[in-house]
């Protein structure tokens, strides 16, 4: 079988350069991590693609060794892609480093078709094998098609070190690029299959991570990141409703920063949010990891506690209150303390209305009782 190299190569480049024009529009849509990276590797993949049909018409500094240097800072700048979206620093010499240090290192072996392939192909190979090992590495946040790209990535890594052993074993037969054996077009077909592949696999994981900050956005509170009030309710029923089929105990606290007006009226409002930031720092600490607290709306916050009793209930509370007082909120000269109203039901029977109107109860005697206390309202309380 005879494949046409040209004709890959042009296909290659009609391929990237719509990729790159998608890829651009998308650009305008808003935040999305790694995607001009990812754009500016497609528009040095077609510079590259560009020269390569070139060749016999252009010197071999340019034809060659600066092309391939283009491929090479294209892979490496997908590869920086790659790490910012995964959140990890790029080190400002990821893309022009390797590509200059590849393309010194072509210019002594433009004489050497065999000697040009195998180093040339044995770098894409590592590149590519590079990019798979960190496609990998992003774990959930890129969801199950990493695995489809990193495949597809070590695939071609494969056959690029296959089409070098071969051109380096038969050198006859294969005396320049456009006539190389049909393992050469193989390999070409894998440099367009990853092209393609990659790159819709790198818009499925901009989409898959635009819909969980969406998802975040909708769920947790901007500024102290615990859950907002529409989430909190939500998954507070749910946990009542699983508590009450199962008849095991649920408690709830509410919890108000007390003279927090005085902050915001004194200090300003950057210092109530450092307050209100440092307060749920220390909130998430002092609970279990199976409760669920969030922010009520200004300086009110609830916590569920599936499965706890009152007095587990009014022991988690005094952790709270004393994390509190431990130390000045946000950094701040006036010491701001948090009152507490706590309540649970043996069985989850009642709504999660009634339990939260309940601790809300306690939080205002702990409030008239001189604030900086936890209050408790108990099942019986509330029935008399």
């Amino acid at each position: 079988m005879t494949l046409d190299v040209r004709t890959i190569v042009v296909v290659l480049l009609i391929v990237v350069l719509l990729l790159s024009a998608i890829l651009t529009l998308d650009l305008r849509s808003g935040r999305a991590p790694g995607l001009a990276r990812w754009n500016l590797g497609l528009v040095l993949f077609s510079a590259a693609w560009l020269l390569f049909p070139l060749r016999p018409f252009l010197h071999p500094v340019v034809g060659v060794a600066f092309a391939d240097a283009l491929l090479l800072a294209g892979l490496c700048s997908q590869y920086a892609a790659l790490l910012e979206f995964g959140e990890r620093k790029v080190p400002a010499w990821l893309v022009p480093g390797p590509a200059a240090l590849m393309f010194l290192a072509l210019l002594p072996l433009l004489g050497s078709y065999a000697g040009l392939t195998l180093a040339v192909s044995t770098v894409y190979a590592t590149a590519m094998a590079a990019l798979a090992v960190v496609t990998v590495r992003l774990g959930e946040r890129a969801g199950a098609v990493r695995w489809l790209s990193a495949a597809i990535l070590a695939g071609a890594s494969v056959a690029l070190m296959a089409r070098a052993a071969d051109i380096w074993w038969h050198p006859a037969e294969s005396p320049a690029v456009f006539t190389a054996s049909a393992l050469h077009g193989i390999a070409f077909i894998m440099l367009l299959a990853v092209t393609v592949s990659t790159s819709f696999s790198f818009l499925v994981m901009q989409r898959r991570a635009s819909e969980a900050r969406v998802q975040h956005i909708a769920m947790y509170d901007g500024l102290t990141e615990l859950y907002n009030r529409r989430a909190f309710i939500e998954i507070a029923e749910r946990e009542l409703s699983r508590a009450r089929r199962a008849g095991s105990p649920t408690a709830a606290l509410m919890l108000d920063l007390d003279h927090f007006k005085r902050v915001n009226d004194e200090r300003g409002h950057a210092a109530g949010d450092c307050v209100l930031v440092d307060f749920a720092g220390r909130l998430r600490a002092a609970v279990r990891v199976a409760d669920i607290p969030g922010r009520y709306g200004g300086e009110e916050f609830c916590v569920l506690l599936p499965g706890a009793s009152l007095e587990e209930a009014c022991m988690a509370a005094e952790r709270i209150r004393a994390a509190v007082s431990a130390a000045p909120l946000g950094g701040l000269a006036r010491i701001v303390t948090v009152s507490i109203g706590a309540t649970a039901t043996p069985r989850s029977d009642c709504t999660l209305d009634e339990l939260l109107a309940r601790a809300d109860s306690a939080l205002y005697g702990a409030k008239r009782s001189g604030r900086n206390r936890v209050a408790v309202s108990s099942p019986q309380a509330a029935a008399a």
